[in-house]
């Protein structure tokens, strides 16, 4: 054997090492980089989210913010909805109960937004007694929300985090004090011209 095949036959023995090294190191790597983490979702859930686009307008907020936000919306809407539905409220006493949960939930989302945020939730919260109650709740314009019963509206009452214990109880004693009120009388029909009332004998 001659030094140019000993030499060929180290070239190649060499570079299978080297081929195998190569292959090992990248076998050994492989298991030590994590698998990409799964993408934050960064859609909302499906629906109507017409309180939380005016929020966004309002305050500039980002996605991260309204998908923290907007689970706290829907709480709010879930006791709004049956306050707007229980009939045995005056208008006085539901636009005071609804100002009573959007307060609640404006102490929800306050500690999420940046502190040039909160200015403006500040000055809006200030500024909720204030107005004529439109909007105040989450029944929407031109809807009207679905009959609800004392116990319906307790429940949820109850079921809401936002508001403390000295609130729901003020609010349930409403409700209990509202579902005493005396049934509006029946109207009557007017009576034709000529025609006896129908409380007057004939």
């Amino acid at each position: 054997m001659n030094n140019k095949q000993i030499r060929n036959i180290l070239v190649l023995a060499a570079a299978s090492i080297l081929l195998f090294v190569t292959t090992s190191l990248r076998a050994e790597d492989q298991p030590a980089s994590p698998a990409p983490a799964p993408e934050k979702l960064k859609t909302l859930p499906p629906g109507n989210h017409r309180l939380l686009e005016n929020m966004t307008k309002r305050f500039g907020l980002t996605m991260d913010q309204e998908l923290e936000i907007e689970p706290l919306l829907h709480d709010e809407e879930s006791v709004s909805k049956p306050i707007l539905g229980f009939a045995a409220f005056t208008p006085e006493e539901q636009k005071a109960m609804l100002l009573t949960v959007k307060l609640a939930a404006r102490r929800q989302i306050r500690p999420l937004l940046t502190a040039e945020q909160q200015v403006k939730l500040d000055e809006e919260t200030a500024g909720l007694s204030q107005k004529s109650g439109k909007g105040a709740g989450a029944g929407g314009k031109g809807k009207k929300a679905a009959a609800t019963t004392e116990e319906a509206v307790t429940k949820t009452i109850l079921a809401y985090s936002a508001l403390t214990d000295a609130e729901k109880q003020s609010m349930i004693a409403k409700v209990k004090a509202a579902a005493q009120h005396p049934a509006a009388a029946p109207e009557q029909p007017t009576p034709k011209p000529g025609e006896a009332s129908p409380a007057e004998p004939k």
